[in-house]
């Protein structure tokens, strides 16, 4: 019984990777602007594109994981070493079903599979109208948001992002949630400048080329909110109906 809660556990959270995976592909579709956790990966992908956008979220988590161990020190444990394969699932997750074509990689490191895949969502059509644009992005958030609040439920190992907040605040002594602002505000910050140094400066904030854009900020605003009030409303709702 024990063994089989634990499989059950899993599955809804690699459930909720991938539903997470769809928002962030949803946001890449939108071109306003990807998610804030993969503006980054999204950076390194535009300017190196036989690199996947998966590849890159492979890179960057575990230099997430990389940076708790400095924050956390002693403290470091299992738990935040264990980012590392949720990592390597999850950017897998990204490309499978991505809205792009990839090559099966680790992080950009080449696995011997001479064969292009396609991601489950590249038959998709990008919005051409500003109002299609805004709706998909819109989608994107409430996708994430509800990707996040379904791998959050198993309690199980968190988001290499997610894991980086937690070890601010547990060295820190500050709220979670500021945390995660700081992270999410600090990956956007720093993807904004790879943009401007590695994508021909502030030209694809004009031309609409651009990886970081409003939409990555109104996700950074959005995606916290839309959690809570689908914790408040829509899973308690749920349990009560069940008990």
């Amino acid at each position: 019984m024990k063994s089989r809660n634990i499989v059950l556990r899993l599955f809804v959270y690699l459930i909720g990777l991938a539903v997470i995976a769809v928002g962030i592909n949803l946001s890449k579709l939108s071109a306003l602007g990807i998610s804030p956790v993969s503006s980054i990966p999204g950076v390194l992908s535009a300017r190196f594109p036989q690199f996947s956008l998966g590849s890159m979220v492979i890179l960057v988590y575990c230099l997430l994981v990389a940076a708790q161990a400095i924050v956390l020190r002693k403290e470091f444990k299992l738990v935040n070493i264990l980012g590392v394969p949720v990592a390597i699932v999850f950017g897998w997750l990204v490309d499978f079903v991505g809205v792009s074509a990839f090559r099966l990689t680790l992080a950009g490191l080449d696995l011997g599979i001479d064969r292009e895949f396609h991601g489950l969502m590249a038959g998709i059509a990008a919005p051409q109208t500003l109002f299609g644009k805004i709706c998909v992005l819109l989608v994107s958030i409430a996708v994430i948001a509800l990707g996040v609040c379904i791998y959050l439920r198993p309690k199980l190992v968190p988001m290499p992002a997610e894991g980086l907040a937690a070890a601010f605040a547990g060295v820190w002594k500050k709220p979670f949630g500021n945390c995660k602002t700081g992270v999410d505000f600090t990956m956007i910050f720093i993807a904004f400048i790879l943009q401007v140094v590695l994508l021909g400066g502030f030209a694809p904030i004009f031309n609409g080329t651009s990886v970081v854009g409003a939409g990555t900020l109104l996700s950074a605003l959005l995606v916290g909110q839309t959690v809570k009030f689908l914790n408040t409303y829509l899973f308690k709702f749920s349990q009560k109906k069940e008990g």
